[in-house]
């Protein structure tokens, strides 16, 4: 009974929380769960208008999302919903994709958001598949270099390809960087200086309050104000583009289109979205669990974000992820539960059945402002020098990444740079560390590794491997202890106590270099051989051709015994090495 209870609770994380719950956390969780959704509401339209749609179903995917990943997830603190870099991806996929010969971007709203629903609905199945098959730990093999170079690409993108919106210019602009900049700055003298006033007027609103606190909700005030002035001055009447009506309702069922040919259509962005969706999520969730001291379950988070998308698909939602800004707000609200993302939700939908009405006086221009300072700042420059600067592989990894992000399409940056980074990782492992050592003569248990190969004792060479020994690295370590062996002596002893991983191609390049050994007549002797490795040298017989009186716990133990061997042959009878004497 109680293990299925523990199944249950696992499948449904929520119910420990709600066994627990009480008024003073409904307090804290609702409290959190306001502010979250009067910061969330203007993100959530900002975030539909990147991603090329109608605001409401930015709206719509603040809600039942919103509820199922905070129920379903493994993070306290994690908001999901709409995201800047999710939002560019849904609309470099929409400007460049075609369906039957016809660009998705000139499709009726009905087909376009059919699309946009199915790439919801796979890219969550993709994000499930990660979590049920535990694909947690691959996320360790993606540098976090991919996501800075991403995002702070996407933040150039956001904030250039908003200036047509910001100066009010009534033109159509290509889904390339340079092209769009370079049409916007073109048509530049027809500048409307009604919305380059509202969008200035709300960037410097935006900054002069986030000085002031941070806990303002700059951005809702800012699009109020503005929309204030629109109504009163009645500018909507002569030509400066809003937002236009939300409807006052809940979250239509959608109907994702189940065409295969559509499915073959949007797969790989649908993945991208998938990747580059667990990856932020699984960072951000992370980032605050490690302040919080909450433990976190990355393969539940993937399955919670994955439901989250599936929902957001039958639910009129644009795909989404974790976001970095509401989480913090909802972590800095000092939330007591998940609930407080659930109580936003409701939240949400209150305030679109309350006040939808005045959101077709908010400007476009104010929107395009706000998305400007939410693009600067996804220019992290902190983590922009720390990622340039901490080693070659993370250099190359952001370089790459953002001149991808800028020049290709936004689903294949994210492949370049999670494939980048698996590369370099892998470049980096495949070169197992090979090197001479010798007990320091002032203290024998210790061993320190010996310049230009001179080992001290002509009949005993040490050396110390370190990295796995898999299919990709053992040439080199095969090359390298061969040419070591070579040095003459008696006996090799190899010391393993770096080495976690070893495979079939490792087991087979020490038969040879045994082989090897055997013809120069030379004895090969291991220490600290970790268990799993030892499991793999027992399972492929490779224990029984060395023979275990030749595997040793502790290197001290297999020097002495190399020098009662070596001394067996005549050899070392006078040995003048105080460290060898003493074993």
């Amino acid at each position: 009974m109680h293990k299925m209870k523990i199944r249950i609770d696992k499948m449904f994380p929520f119910l420990e929380d709600l066994e627990k719950y009480n008024l003073s956390k409904f307090k804290a969780d609702f409290m959190a769960g306001l502010t979250i959704a009067i910061v969330g509401t203007p993100q959530a339209i900002a975030y539909a208008v990147i991603a090329g749609v109608d605001p409401r179903f930015g709206l719509y995917a603040c809600i039942v999302p919103v509820i199922i990943a905070s129920l379903m997830g493994s993070s306290r603190f994690l908001v999901a919903g709409p995201t800047n870099t999710v939002s560019m991806v849904i609309f470099s996929t929409i400007a460049t994709l075609s369906i039957n010969g016809a660009s998705v971007s000139s499709l009726p709203d009905s087909e376009k958001m059919q699309l946009i629903f199915l790439i919801s609905v796979i890219a969550g199945l993709i994000q499930i598949a990660f979590g049920v098959f535990k694909a947690g730990s691959l996320l360790n093999f993606v540098s976090h270099s991919v996501i800075v170079g991403f995002t702070a690409g996407a933040g150039i993108l956001i904030g250039f390809g908003q200036l047509k919106n910001f100066l009010g210019l009534s033109i159509h602009t290509s889904s390339h960087f340079i092209e769009s900049t370079y049409e916007t700055f073109k048509n530049i003298g027809e500048t409307d200086y009604r919305a380059l006033f509202l969008g200035v007027f709300t960037i410097a609103f935006i900054v002069g309050a986030k000085k002031i606190s941070s806990k303002i909700p700059a951005s809702l005030i800012a699009l109020i104000i503005s929309g204030t002035i629109v109504f009163l001055t009645k500018w909507d009447s002569s030509g400066l583009a809003t937002i236009g009506s939300i409807p006052k309702n809940f979250p239509p069922l959608s109907h994702p289109s189940l065409n295969f040919g559509d499915i073959q259509s949007v797969l790989m962005p649908s993945l991208a979205i998938a990747i580059l969706g667990v990856v932020e999520a699984y960072s951000i969730a992370k980032s605050f669990s490690s302040k919080s001291g909450d433990k976190l379950d990355s393969n539940q988070e993937f399955i919670g974000q994955g439901l989250a998308n599936v929902s957001a698909g039958f639910f009129s939602g644009i795909p989404g992820t974790g976001s970095f800004t509401r989480s913090a707000v909802n972590f800095t609200s000092n939330a007591a539960s998940r609930f407080s993302a659930t109580f936003s939700a409701v939240l949400v939908l209150l305030i679109i059945l309350l006040f939808a009405d005045g959101a077709k006086f908010i400007p476009v221009a104010s929107l395009a402002g706000t998305l400007i300072v939410v693009a600067f700042s996804m220019i992290d420059i902190k983590s922009l020098k720390l990622s340039f600067n901490a080693t070659n592989a993370d250099r190359i990894v952001l370089i790459a990444t953002m001149i991808a992000t800028l020049v290709l399409h936004l689903d294949q940056a994210v492949y370049i740079g999670v494939l980048l980074s698996i590369v370099l990782f892998l470049r980096k492992i495949s070169h197992p560390q090979v090197f001479p050592v010798a007990p320091c003569c002032n203290d024998t248990r210790k061993l320190l590794p010996i310049e230009n190969n001179q080992n001290i004792c002509s009949q005993i060479s040490i050396y110390q491997v370190e990295g796995s020994l898999f299919f990709g690295a053992i040439s080199e370590l095969e090359d390298k202890l061969s040419s070591y062996i070579k040095n003459g002596g008696k006996i090799v002893i190899v010391r393993l106590s770096q080495v976690r991983l070893i495979d079939a191609t490792g087991v087979h390049a020490l038969e040879s270099l045994l082989r090897e050994c055997e013809e120069r007549n030379i004895t090969m002797l291991f220490s600290n051989v970790k268990p799993a490795v030892l499991e793999v040298f027992k399972k492929t017989g490779i224990l029984n051709k060395i023979g275990k009186d030749n595997f040793f716990d502790h290197t001290s133990d297999a020097i002495s015994e190399a020098v009662t061997r070596v001394r067996r042959l005549g050899k070392c009878q006078k040995c003048t090495q105080k460290c060898f004497q003493e074993c």
